[in-house]
C-alpha cells in the first residue's frame, strides 16, 4: 500500500518531469491527477473530473473573471488608455523623469480600471514605450516601468487573482479587494521613489521634458478631463461593493456595462471592436476554465488521500515560529512562479497552505494578499513572467530581449521590499478591510 507521503513524491516528481518536457502546465496537471485517480481508486474515480467541472461552473464568484476581463478588453480595444497616456504626456512636467513616473500613475489607474495585467501592458507598451524612448529615457528603464506597472493589476482591486483567491479560501472578495489598496498605493509609491531617484542620480536615464516643448495650462486643464471617465468607472464598481449596494459579480456587470458607456461616449463602440474584446475575452477565460479544471483535478486528488491534513499536521506538530513558516511558504511561491502558471500555483497550493496558515493564526485575507504580490513578482520574473512575453511582443525593434529581462529586475526587487513590510507589518493589509466591515 502506497501513502500519502509516497504519493505526494510521486505526483509532484511527475508533473515536474512533463513540465521539464515542455507540455503544457494545463495537460501536466490533468494527466498526473486523473493517472493518480485510476491508480488509487480505479476508473471509477475519473467521476473526479465531472465534478471538478461541475464546481467550476456552479460557483458565482467566478462568474466575476470573464465580466472583468470583457470590461479590460472593452477599454483597450477603445483606446481610452491611448487617451490618458496623451493628458499623462502633456501635464508631465520639465522634471526629471516626469514622463516615466507620469506613465507608472497611469499604469496603476488602468490597474484599476482593467483589472487584467496583459491589456495593461500591451497598451502602454504600444503608446508609452515608444514615448519614452523618444525623449531619451534608457531603453531597459523605459520597458520595466510597463512591465512593473502592468502587473499592478494584480494587486489594485478589481483583482481577478484575489476573485479565484476567494473561490479557494473562501474568504470575501469584498475584503479581498479592501486589502489590496493600501498595499497597491504604497507599490505604486516605491516605483515613483525609485524613478525619482534613479532620475537624479543617473539624468541620462530618464531626461526631463525639453524646452521647446512647453504646455499651456488650459490645455492641460482640458487634457485632465479625460480622467473623469475612467475614474467614475472605477469608484462604480469598488463604490457599490464597500458600500454593500452590490456583490462583487454584480459590480462586476456594473463595470462590463460601464465600459461599454465609456466607449460609446468616446464615439468608439462598434461592432469590430466588440468582435476583438468577446474574442480575447473568450480566449483568456476558456485558456484558465481548462487550467482551473485541471488544478481542481490535481487537487482533490491530493486532498483525498489525506495528504493536506498529513502536512498540516507535520508541520503544526514541529511547533515552529510562524513568521518562519510564512516566509518559507513565500518563497516556495516565488520559485514556483519562475515555472508556473499562477492559477496553477493557486488550486495546487492553496489547499496545503490555507490550512496551515489558519492552524498557526495568521488571516487568511492578510494570507492572501501576500500570495497576490508574490504572484504579481512572478508575472516580470525569468524565465517564465508573462509580462516579460507580452512586452516582446510589442516593444519597438530597438529594444532588445536583454533590455526587457535587465529592466524587470531592480522592479523584482522593489516588490520583495512590499512583500517583507507586509509580513512584518500585518496592519498595512488589514486596516482598510476592518475599517469597511468590521
Amino acid at each position: 500500500m502506497i501513502d500519502a507521503y509516497s504519493t505526494t513524491a510521486y505526483m509532484f516528481l511527475s508533473m515536474l518531469l512533463l513540465m521539464a518536457t515542455g507540455l503544457p502546465i494545463v495537460y501536466c496537471l490533468g494527466a498526473v491527477g486523473s493517472l493518480a485517480a485510476i491508480f488509487l481508486w480505479g476508473f471509477e474515480a475519473l467521476d473526479i473530473v465531472y465534478f471538478a467541472t461541475v464546481d467550476l461552473m456552479n460557483n458565482l464568484i467566478l462568474s466575476a473573471v470573464p465580466l472583468f476581463i470583457f470590461m479590460g478588453f472593452v477599454l483597450h480595444e477603445s483606446k481610452i488608455g491611448r487617451d490618458l497616456f496623451d493628458t499623462v504626456h502633456l501635464c508631465s512636467g520639465r522634471l526629471r523623469g516626469a514622463l516615466g513616473i507620469g506613465t507608472m500613475l497611469l499604469c496603476a489607474l488602468m490597474a484599476a480600471m482593467l483589472g487584467v495585467s496583459s491589456a495593461t501592458v500591451l497598451s502602454m507598451g504600444v503608446i508609452a514605450v515608444p514615448a519614452m524612448l523618444q525623449k531619451k529615457y534608457d531603453k531597459s528603464l523605459a520597458v520595466g516601468i510597463v512591465q512593473a506597472g502592468g502587473a499592478l493589476g494584480f494587486l489594485i482591486p478589481p483583482s481577478m487573482m484575489m476573485v479565484m483567491y476567494a473561490f479557494i479560501s473562501g474568504v470575501s472578495v469584498g475584503k479581498l479587494f479592501a486589502g489590496g489598496i493600501v498595499p497597491g498605493i504604497l507599490l505604486s509609491l516605491i516605483y515613483i521613489l525609485y524613478i525619482v531617484i534613479l532620475a537624479w542620480l543617473k539624468p541620462d536615464y530618464a531626461p526631463a521634458m525639453e524646452t521647446e516643448e512647453p504646455v499651456c495650462t488650459k490645455i492641460k486643464a482640458k487634457a485632465l478631463l479625460e480622467l473623469a471617465l475612467p475614474l467614475t468607472l472605477i469608484f462604480s464598481i469598488l463604490g457599490t461593493i464597500f458600500m454593500g449596494l452590490a456583490s462583487p459579480t454584480e459590480a462586476a456587470a456594473i463595470g462590463a456595462a460601464g465600459s461599454l458607456v465609456c466607449a460609446a461616449i468616446k464615439k468608439r463602440l462598434n461592432l469590430e471592436m466588440l468582435k476583438a474584446s468577446c474574442r480575447q475575452t473568450f480566449a483568456i477565460c476558456g485558456f484558465a476554465a481548462y487550467l482551473i479544471i485541471a488544478a481542481l483535478i490535481f487537487s482533490k486528488v491530493y486532498t483525498g488521500l489525506g495528504a493536506t491534513t498529513m502536512i498540516k499536521s507535520l508541520v503544526l506538530g514541529l511547533d515552529p515560529n510562524p513568521i518562519v513558516v510564512m516566509a518559507l511558504i513565500q518563497i516556495s511561491f516565488f520559485i514556483l512562479g519562475m515555472f508556473m502558471d499562477d492559477i496553477a500555483i493557486l488550486f495546487m497550493c492553496m489547499p496545503i497552505y490555507i490550512p496551515i496558515i489558519i492552524g498557526l493564526g495568521f488571516d487568511p485575507v492578510w494570507f492572501g494578499i501576500l500570495f497576490v504580490v508574490n504572484m504579481q513578482m512572478a508575472y516580470i520574473t525569468p524565465p517564465y513572467g508573462l509580462n516579460l512575453f507580452y512586452m516582446r511582443a510589442v516593444a519597438p525593434k530597438e529594444v532588445t530581449l536583454k533590455d526587457i529581462y535587465w529592466g524587470a529586475v531592480p522592479f523584482i526587487f522593489l516588490q520583495g521590499l512590499l512583500l517583507i513590510l507586509l509580513i512584518l507589518f500585518p496592519q498595512l493589509v488589514l486596516w482598510l478591510p476592518d475599517l469597511i466591515f468590521g
